[in-house]
């Protein structure tokens, strides 16, 4: 790819799973699937939540249908913890039969920025989903508690039986940072504590796009918002991306949506969303591209340049307004540069978890094909340094677990 990342529609969870079928009792099992089954949990139960404390970078791929997530040193020389789906697969085969099949989200998402995660805060529990053996079954949605290895199938709960029958389908799971289970169901988003009672929330209209099929999603208070990792620290705005005419020609920058304004679901999405204040960046005497990344301030935006280049620039969070009726735009100046441009591919960049460094993975100048690893710090800004290649472990659709999201605990 030749830039980082796009707006949140471009972000994909990788979710395929089924309808799902209670766990047999273990007396059921035979010995070696016993053994692999213990064997998992052990095994989960450990790596997670090592890879969830991790202090250094924290690097995702693929191996075919698996993820594969690893913890290194800070120059990726040393890992710390590793951890892959593939061990997960005696216990998703319990979940799902009958030609079901269950799924557990990568750690990383499909670009670094999961949003709602795939692993409970405290790395006991994974969200599954799971889908029918045909497109139309419905789809079902749960945790795995490691400790236990229990199912429990919040789907099936609500389900209705009876005189008066009802049957949900249910998507997208993952937990938020205060622990609570999270889902889609049909057009809407619903909560659940650890009793799997489910509770409608509502959705923000931040960077909603007028499009009902939005996959990405991050919890902010008790609020869903389908914003990648570009919403204030105040948990008042986010950094929408978006392209902003200025005279004759357009520019790549920001809209500064407010995240309090909020809907039912998607299927109360109106026909024009509300205006935000567009921010384009004028560098000296011209305009320069801004791709949002991450806050690093309440007033300092990181933003990637069209020519692969990174600097922050200084945005008031005072232009963030919900009185504009029109659209309108401001310029704001760069405050400092990180890296310069350059005409390899980014593969992938993250913040370290001090947010004081930027992590890039680029594709190698040399033309052997081999990505390469960079450090550049933020706070001092200095130079560029070469870490080294990417890990041969994990170079097959490397991505690097971003920090780009403060913790936010109110939208």
């Amino acid at each position: 790819m030749g830039t980082l990342r796009g707006t949140a529609a471009a972000v994909a969870f990788l979710l395929a799973t089924t309808a799902c079928a209670a766990a047999p009792e273990p007396a059921a099992v035979p010995p070696a699937t016993r053994n692999s089954r213990a064997e998992s949990l052990a095994e989960a139960a450990k790596s997670l939540p090592a890879l969830l404390a991790a202090r250094g970078p924290v690097a995702c791929s693929r191996d075919g249908a698996h993820w594969r997530v690893t913890a290194y040193d800070d120059a990726f020389r040393t890992p710390a913890a590793t951890f892959s789906s593939a061990m997960l697969q005696p216990l998703l085969t319990e979940i799902a039969t009958n030609g079901r099949k269950a799924v557990v989200r990568s750690l990383c998402g499909e670009t670094g920025d999961p949003g709602i995660s795939p692993v409970s805060p405290d790395g006991r529990r994974l969200a599954v989903q799971v889908d029918g053996a045909s497109g139309s079954d419905p789809t079902h949605v749960g945790w795995l508690d490691l400790g236990t290895g229990a199912f429990t199938d919040l789907t099936e709960r609500s389900n209705m039986k009876g005189y008066v029958t009802k049957t949900f389908s249910d998507s997208r799971p993952g937990f938020a940072s205060d622990g609570s289970f999270w889902f889609r169901r049909g057009l809407r988003f619903y909560s659940a504590a650890q009793d799997g009672t489910p509770v409608a929330r509502r959705l923000s209209m931040a960077c909603v796009k007028n499009e009902s099929e939005e996959i990405y999603y991050r919890v902010v208070g008790q609020v869903a918002v389908v914003c990648p990792g570009t919403v204030h620290p105040s948990g008042r705005f986010a950094a929408d991306p978006t392209t902003v005419a200025k005279g004759m020609r357009s520019v790549r920058g920001a809209e500064l949506d407010l995240v309090g304004r909020t809907i039912v679901g998607h299927d109360d999405e109106p026909m024009m969303k509300p205006f935000g204040m567009e921010v384009v960046v004028r560098d000296g005497g011209g305009l320069r591209d801004c791709l949002p990344l991450a806050w690093l301030g309440a007033a300092e935006l990181l933003c990637q340049g069209g020519s692969n280049d990174f600097y922050t620039a200084r945005v008031s969070p005072r232009l963030a307004r919900d009185d504009i009726e029109y659209v309108q735009d401001t310029e704001v100046e760069v405050i400092k540069e990180i890296a310069p441009a350059t005409e390899s591919a980014i593969l992938s960049v993250a913040l370290t978890k001090d947010r004081r460094s930027l992590i890039i993975a680029s594709s190698a100048n040399d033309g052997a094909g081999v990505g390469k690893l960079y450090r550049t710090g933020l706070e001092p800004p200095s130079g560029l340094v070469e870490l080294g290649p990417i890990p041969p472990e994990s170079k097959d659709h490397f991505t690097l677990l971003n920090n780009f999201q403060h913790p936010l605990d109110r939208p």
